[in-house]
């Protein structure tokens, strides 16, 4: 049964996550990112400077390449990853194959939009049975 953890109230989704990832990669369990491709521009710059003493190592990941281990991969289709461990939805929809990941973690942003593409995710799990919890991301 997937686990699914809803953060909600990001201020900024794209820098909370880069928090997210760095717990994330410190669990040993490969990670994915599920991300558009105008989002992953910016968390790429993000994940290199989030931390001036310690190295996220992450890529957007083309789908053929080899991959090394502790590499976050960003993908605009979760489907496409190699691994089924950790993926980080950073996407307004429910990603392609959310169910077929160990643990799925899902950042929902303050704008009115996004909190209710969130609630819609949440219902989407809640709906296949997917054990879920939430936390707040404000402050």
């Amino acid at each position: 049964m997937t686990q699914v953890s809803f953060y909600s109230d990001a201020a900024d989704p794209l820098h909370y996550a880069c928090r997210l990832i760095r717990r994330a990669l410190a669990s040993g369990k490969p990670v994915g990112v599920c991300v558009s491709p105008e989002e992953a521009a910016r968390l790429d710059e993000l994940l290199w400077a989030f931390d001036p003493v310690e190295f996220i190592p992450h890529r957007r990941w083309d789908g053929l390449s080899p991959t090394a281990p502790g590499e976050v991969l960003l993908v605009a289709d979760a489907a496409s990853l190699p691994h089924r461990g950790l993926l980080l939805n950073l996407d307004d929809a429910t990603p392609n194959a959310a169910l077929d990941f160990e643990r799925v973690l899902e950042v929902v942003g303050q704008e009115p939009v996004r909190v209710q593409a969130g609630r819609a995710r949440y219902r989407f799990y809640h709906q296949a049975g997917a054990k879920l919890d939430h936390f707040s991301a404000a402050g």
